[in-house]
C-alpha cells in the first residue's frame, strides 16, 4: 500500500553562506536530501541579493560571517562548526572529522519552528 504526500507540502527555505565551495556544496546536498529548499551564496553581497526574496527560514554559515550578517538579516543563523567533531588521534596524528548532520537539521528546523509566519495556518 502507497501512502499519499499531501498536495501542499511545504519545503523550507534555507540560505546557505560559505564562502569554501567544497562546503557549500556538501551542506546543499545534505539539507536538499532532508527536504529543504536551499538557495546558496558565497558572498556576503550574494547574500544580501538573495534576501531580497522573501520567506527563508534561517541562514547557514560560519562563525566569522555571523556578526556580518546580524547587520544584514534578523533571521535565526545556525553556525555549521557547532556541528563538526574533530579530533586528533594520539598515536597516528591523523585528524578527523565528523559532521553531525542530525542535530544540524533539527536545529534548522527547530529555528523555522520559531517563525510563526513559517507555520501553517491554525498551528
Amino acid at each position: 500500500m502507497k501512502h499519499a504526500r499531501p498536495a501542499a507540502t511545504v519545503r523550507l527555505q534555507v540560505l546557505v553562506c560559505l564562502s569554501n565551495q567544497r562546503a557549500l556544496v556538501l551542506v546543499s546536498q545534505a539539507l536538499t536530501r532532508e527536504g529543504f529548499a536551499v538557495t546558496t551564496t558565497s558572498t556576503l553581497r550574494e547574500l544580501e541579493d538573495a534576501m531580497r526574496f522573501d520567506g527563508f527560514c534561517a541562514i547557514v554559515t560560519v562563525t566569522e560571517a555571523i556578526e556580518p550578517i546580524r547587520h544584514i538579516s534578523a533571521l535565526p543563523l545556525v553556525n555549521i562548526r557547532e556541528f563538526i567533531r574533530e579530533w586528533t588521534d594520539e598515536e597516528t596524528g591523523q585528524r578527523t572529522c565528523l559532521f553531525d548532520r542530525a542535530a544540524f537539521v533539527e536545529q534548522i528546523s527547530v529555528a523555522a519552528a520559531n517563525i510563526p509566519s513559517l507555520l501553517p495556518s491554525g498551528v
